[in-house]
């Protein structure tokens, strides 16, 4: 029976979080996309989550692709945001890691 999840592993690099996947044997990763608006100032990341539900952990890896001014032009902020996802994308799809939306988390989901 799997347990609950009740711990994070926050990874510094995508290249980790591959490397963790494929130490425990997953195959699948979830990807969401974060903003936080403090001010006149806004950042925002993708996070990538997969759940290894044996050892009840959530891995998870962030990438900011966005950081400045409030309100950043929409097409700016669409081609950054394309460019991280595709690279995430390409490079968990060269390691037969399937990508969904979403988020695995424990509890409350936050910044």
């Amino acid at each position: 029976m799997a347990s609950k999840p009740i711990a994070y592993l926050q990874l510094t690099s995508l290249e980790s979080f591959l490397d963790e996947l494929k130490r425990r044997g997953l195959y699948e990763a979830r990807l969401s996309e974060w903003a936080q608006r403090r001010e006149m100032f806004e950042r925002r990341k993708l996070r990538l989550t997969a759940l290894d539900s044996y050892h009840g952990l959530i891995l998870r890896y962030e990438t900011v692709y966005y950081q400045g001014l409030a309100e950043p032009e929409p097409e700016q902020l669409k081609r950054l945001r394309d460019e991280a996802r595709k690279k995430i994308a390409e490079k968990l799809e060269a390691e037969g890691i399937a990508l969904y939306e979403g988020e695995y988390h424990f509890g409350r989901a936050g910044w």
